[in-house]
């Protein structure tokens, strides 16, 4: 994620309780990007580059000034984006506290190896 993108989302999630954008910011924080997916989707069709870039902008702004007419209550908007964000933030640490740590890699070098031996040419 574009951190400048996400601090976008997360602003107008928080202080314009945009459900739209509130999800693309809990949705990309999670692991899946909208926005590259839309882009993919869109690249897979023949879409031409400048496209790529405008369409995912242009839809995502269309569903949040449509947003006021699915949800018009700006209390209930409100409440389903801070759920949103602060949920997929709880989520995010949970899933970093319980993914499983890697093995810790053994430093002893064994001593009993014999050493190197350079079998090509020199390189002179």
């Amino acid at each position: 994620m574009n951190p400048f993108s996400g601090a976008t989302w997360l602003w107008r999630a928080l202080r314009g309780q945009s459900v739209v954008f509130a999800a693309l910011f809990a949705l990309t924080l999670l692991g899946l990007s909208v926005v590259r997916v839309l882009q993919h989707l869109l690249a897979a069709a023949g879409a031409p580059w400048l496209l790529l870039l405008i369409l995912p902008a242009l839809i995502f702004g269309f569903l949040a000034k449509r947003e006021e007419e699915w949800v018009p209550d700006p209390l209930v908007r409100k409440r389903w984006s801070r759920r949103l964000v602060f949920g997929s933030i709880a989520v995010a640490i949970a899933i970093s506290f319980l993914k499983p740590r890697p093995a810790a890699v053994s430093e002893e070098v064994p001593t009993n190896r014999t050493p190197l031996q350079h079998h090509g040419p020199s390189g002179k």
